[in-house]
């Protein structure tokens, strides 16, 4: 294909220190054509045997930047030349009908937007680039799971966003690049967190992997080069959770609310008792509660069909005579599930009225430090020690890992190990009798 044949000059300037404004001109069709490229350049700088700017070192590192952008635009602006059907054997050739100084000029127009387009896209502070992010989170799908993003995951990177907000206030820093994200910001954000917000450990990690999200889909967009954040710790520490046993849970299930409920009419201690008792039978996520009533029971052979938001996945669970008998309490039409704080604030009063006060022993890392608290038990008690103790109690009858996981979703035998709430005396107890 013909090339339309190019050469540039400079408007004539006696200072050659002075930037001038930059032309290409061209003859097409016998007739002579000069258009402004929208660019300028100091003539000393200009090399006319290669129609491009000299790039030196001896230049500030600004001008050095500023030059290369010309060259960078020139070499664009030559290559969308290449579009342009000059070839008479073409079949969109038409040469009377070719308005060669519009076409030249829509494309010089059209580098000049992009070229502002990208220069926005590089003096966005960390700040705002964050604040896009997130605001853009509830419109984006999960390749891995195909789903729009949850409205919990999006208030976890509000948190997150607030935090770092916090910590650029108190540094003091203007923070207008991402080149605060160097081998020391880790460093001192985390010192930060842990002794002036006094925030644990896994508070800490939880943060910098959100940020880490953040960061490498600025990396993918050229916004930053520093390969530091990669690094960062963003795995938390194990954390002591609490698990109810059988024994527990049917002190729960068998719980007479008539006294409390003199005192408090209204507040449906029961209907939070059931649905506790429901979810550590079938290991059911508090999140996953609002959808039982739409789930396929089958009471003849004594199974429920759970779909799980968390990971898409759809479990076939056994029924137990308790998650039946509760199913015909409510004719299959389950209670909507409270509001978590105020559920698990009843869960724990539930947990008290039912006895369940062994003193607890939790070892937390905060600010930095060690430190122990005692608890008693029925105050640790949340919506998610339901399938907590689903999964502990199951395995402790069964003694099958990958059976328990299949029902709990855990891919590696570590995580699930991790998730169980099984102390050494109850590992003892399971090898027992292999020793006698």
């Amino acid at each position: 294909m013909a090339r339309l044949r190019i050469n540039y000059a400079l408007k004539t300037n006696e200072d050659k220190t002075e930037a001038s404004l930059l032309y290409v001109m061209f003859t097409f069709n016998g007739k002579r054509y000069k258009i402004s490229m929208g660019v300028k350049v100091p003539p000393i700088y200009w090399d006319s045997n290669i129609n491009r700017v000299i790039v030196s070192n001896q230049q500030p590192q600004s001008l050095q930047r500023q030059m290369k952008r010309v060259n960078k635009f020139l070499e664009a602006f030559e290559k969308s030349l290449d579009t342009i059907v000059l070839h008479p054997n073409h079949p969109n050739y038409c040469e009377k009908d070719i308005d060669i100084k519009g076409l030249v000029k829509v494309r010089i127009e059209l580098l000049h937007g992009k070229e502002k387009q990208e220069e926005e896209k590089n003096n966005i502070t960390p700040l705002d680039y964050f604040h896009k992010v997130v605001d853009e989170m509830p419109k984006k799908v999960i390749r891995r799971t195909s789903k729009i993003i949850d409205d919990k995951t999006v208030g976890h990177h509000k948190i997150v966003l607030k935090r770092f907000e916090r910590f650029i206030a108190y540094k003091h820093w203007v923070a207008s690049s991402f080149s605060i994200f160097n081998k020391n910001f880790e460093a001192d954000m985390e010192h930060w967190m842990l002794s002036v917000e006094e925030y644990s450990a896994n508070t800490v990690a939880a943060t910098f992997s959100v940020m880490k999200i953040w960061l490498k889909q600025a990396e993918e967009e050229g916004l930053i080069t520093d390969k530091s954040f990669h690094s960062w710790k963003s795995k938390g520490t194990d954390v002591q959770h609490i698990y109810l046993n059988e024994e527990e849970l049917k002190a729960i299930y068998n719980l007479n609310f008539e006294e409390i409920l003199k005192l408090h009419p209204n507040a449906k201690y029961e209907e939070t008792r059931d649905i506790f008792i429901l979810a550590a039978h079938i290991g059911i996520r508090y999140g996953d509660l609002s959808s039982l009533n739409k789930s396929n029971w089958d009471l003849v052979n004594r199974t429920v069909e759970v779909h799980t938001h968390k990971t898409g996945a759809t479990v076939l669970v056994p029924l137990s005579p308790t998650v039946i008998e509760i199913y015909n309490k409510y004719k299959g039409k389950f209670p909507i599930p409270r509001e978590k704080g105020k559920f698990n604030s009843q869960l724990q009063k539930i947990g008290r009225l039912a006895g369940i006060d062994q003193t607890i022993y939790i070892k937390k890392n905060v600010g930095g430090k060690v430190v122990i608290e005692e608890k008693k038990k029925y105050e640790l008690i949340s919506s998610h020690t339901a399938r907590r103790s689903f999964a502990t109690n199951l395995y402790l009858r069964c003694k099958n890992a990958r059976l328990v996981m299949n029902f709990t979703g855990h891919t590696t035998e570590d995580n699930f190990k991790k998730y169980i709430c099984i102390d050494k005396k109850e590992y003892a107890d399971m090898a027992r009798e292999y020793f006698d």
